[in-house]
């Protein structure tokens, strides 16, 4: 959902939008930007010298952050409650997600009664997920050790009480049908990431420190963004 902010930001500064689809034809001075698969935005402005002249100028820069991912396959029965599982992308910091307000985003593909395939983005804004860390008399080696988590055990975040007619899979697939408006039987695959809802904050006794997730790839790509504009 970002790039679509960003987009309006390249429109507010005259870049152009161009499609993969069809040929380019670009004017020396002019202002492009290109969105591919919902996901990854190019922007550039067309030089007025040759590149043997003056070469390129590229900055690059990413929004993923290692973190956590829901697995194909989400929802599985853990005694009476609905776990989801996840892998791991990247080299997070485990023990960071636990005891968190957590939700998850990305997105959904689907095909429409037309046939054509289309992809809907999707955002859990409320909490729906936990990594809860033990007590301390369960786990009293915790401050000396540190916390260790069995990624095929204890990483499965807690969804949902479950019910003994509830079908995991199922359930997951509700909970998409609900929030896209798209009949299961047309949903194809989604991709989704789990993200921490707690807002970033201004802190300090001045206010003069800043607290967020993600802010060492966000900061870049910022900076990257202000100095193409």
């Amino acid at each position: 959902m970002r790039w679509q902010r960003w987009s309006r930001l390249y429109k507010a500064a005259s870049f152009i939008r161009l499609s993969e689809k069809q040929k380019w034809q670009l004017v020396s001075g002019n202002r492009y930007y290109v969105i591919r698969d919902d996901s990854s935005i190019i922007a550039f402005v067309a030089g007025q010298k040759s590149l043997a002249e003056s070469g390129y100028k590229i900055i690059g820069a990413h929004t993923d952050s290692p973190g956590l991912r829901i697995k194909p396959h989400a929802l599985h029965k853990s005694g009476e409650i609905l776990r989801i599982g996840v892998e791991v992308y990247g080299g997070p910091i485990l023990a960071t997600f636990t005891n968190r307000d957590l939700s998850f985003a990305g997105r959904v593909s689907y095909r429409t009664e037309a046939g054509e395939i289309k992809t809907q983005l999707l955002c859990f804004e409320q909490s729906l997920l936990r990594l809860p860390n033990l007590a301390i008399h369960m786990n009293r080696k915790v401050n000396e050790d540190g916390l260790k988590l069995n990624k095929q055990t204890e990483l499965p975040l807690i969804f949902a009480m479950s019910s003994k007619e509830q079908v995991p899979d199922q359930a997951f697939t509700d909970l998409l049908v609900t929030q896209c408006q798209v009949p299961a039987a047309q949903i194809l695959s989604w991709e989704f990431n789990v993200y921490d809802t707690q807002k970033g904050a201004f802190w300090g006794a001045k206010q003069e420190f800043y607290a967020d997730s993600q802010l060492d790839n966000l900061a870049s790509c910022h900076a990257g963004l202000m100095a193409l504009l």
